[in-house]
């Protein structure tokens, strides 16, 4: 498991991390991984970067698949991931419950490392 930060002039703006699914043999192959860059510095390239570093630890740890939830909404969050191969494989209507949106549908996807 790993946690990664992005830091611009001593501020942290971004972090990323991959996280066991389990520890049993049936899914130690899994691992989680999430996201977060703060809106004021999208478009920098933060979010590719952070990405690219999870995936590459989580290849160096041994996973061979890794996983993610996004609000579907999040259009840049999903186009960013598909960009990297990440593959939809299914979708939860009332996944996530915002407090100013309320109910969101989250997508699945998955990485083959």
């Amino acid at each position: 498991e790993v946690e990664l930060v992005a830091v611009v002039d001593g501020k942290i703006v971004g972090s990323a991390g991959i996280t066991a699914v389990g520890s049993r043999r049936k899914v130690a192959h899994r691992a989680r991984f999430g996201i977060s860059v703060l809106q004021e510095y999208w478009g920098l390239g933060i979010g590719r970067v952070l990405m690219e570093a999870s995936i590459d630890c989580a290849r160096q740890a041994g996973y061979t698949q890794l996983e993610l939830e996004v609000v579907a909404d999040n259009e840049r969050a999903v186009s960013l991931y598909r960009r990297a191969a990440f593959e939809e494989y299914g979708r939860n209507p009332r996944g996530y419950r915002s407090a100013a949106a309320g109910y969101q549908e989250l997508v699945h996807m998955r990485l083959e490392l």
